[in-house]
C-alpha cells in the first residue's frame, strides 16, 4: 500500500513538473537570423537602442537583447577584432558603466550550429539589485552578435536552463556576399614570382 502511494506520489510529481516545461518560439529578425525566445518573454524597444531584438517580462524580472556587429561596419573603421578581442573589448567597456561590483566568469568556448561562440555569466549590481547575466558572443564571417539575457540574481537557478536553451537556438541565416566583408591579404602572405 505505502508502495503505491509513493509511486502514485512521484508519477503525479513527474506529470506536474512536466507541465512546467518551457515553451519557445522562433522569432526572424530583419532577415539576418532566428532565435527561439521563451513564451513568457514579450517583445519591447526601450532597453538598448542598438539592440536588434529585445524581449523583457517585467513581472518576472528577466530581460533579453541581441546586438549585432556588421564586420564590414569594423573594418570601415580599421579595426580587426577576433572573436577573443572582440570578447574583452565588450566586457572590459560596457558592464563597468551599468554593473557595480560586476565580476565575468572565464568564457567558455562552444560552437553554435557550426559558429565560434563564447559563453559567460556575470554577476553584479544594478541600482543595489543583484543580478545575473548570461552573455554569448558569436562570431559569424559576417558579423559578432551578443546576446545577453539577465534576471534578478535569486531566479538564476530557475531562468538558467532557458537561457542557454535560447542562447543555442541562435542561427544566422544565409547573406550576400555582397555585405560580408573584403578578405585582406596579409603583405607576408603575398605572393612573389621567383627570381631567374
Amino acid at each position: 500500500m505505502l508502495k503505491q502511494f509513493l509511486f502514485s506520489s512521484a508519477l503525479i510529481l513527474l506529470l506536474t513538473s512536466c507541465n512546467k516545461n518551457t515553451v519557445f518560439s522562433e522569432v526572424k529578425i530583419a532577415n539576418r537570423y532566428t532565435i527561439s525566445v521563451a513564451d513568457y518573454m514579450q517583445p519591447c524597444s526601450d532597453i538598448q537602442k542598438d539592440a536588434s531584438l529585445q524581449y523583457q517580462n517585467i513581472e518576472k524580472d528577466i530581460y533579453m537583447i541581441v546586438i549585432d556587429e556588421k564586420k564590414k561596419m569594423i573594418q570601415d573603421y580599421n579595426l580587426e577584432y577576433d572573436i577573443d578581442t572582440y570578447f574583452k573589448n565588450i566586457t572590459s567597456k560596457g558592464f563597468s558603466e551599468s554593473i557595480s561590483d560586476g565580476k565575468i566568469s572565464i568564457p567558455g568556448r562552444q560552437e553554435i550550429n557550426g559558429h565560434k561562440a563564447l559563453i559567460a555569466d556575470v554577476t553584479g549590481k544594478v541600482e543595489k539589485n543583484e543580478v545575473y547575466y548570461k552573455l554569448a558572443l558569436i562570431e559569424t564571417s559576417y558579423a559578432f552578435y551578443q546576446i545577453l539575457i539577465w534576471a534578478n540574481a535569486q531566479n538564476k537557478e530557475k531562468f538558467e536552463s532557458d537561457m542557454v536553451t535560447m542562447i543555442e537556438s541562435f542561427k544566422e541565416l544565409p547573406i550576400s556576399k555582397s555585405e560580408l566583408p573584403e578578405l585582406k591579404v596579409r603583405d607576408s602572405l603575398s605572393i612573389t614570382s621567383p627570381v631567374n
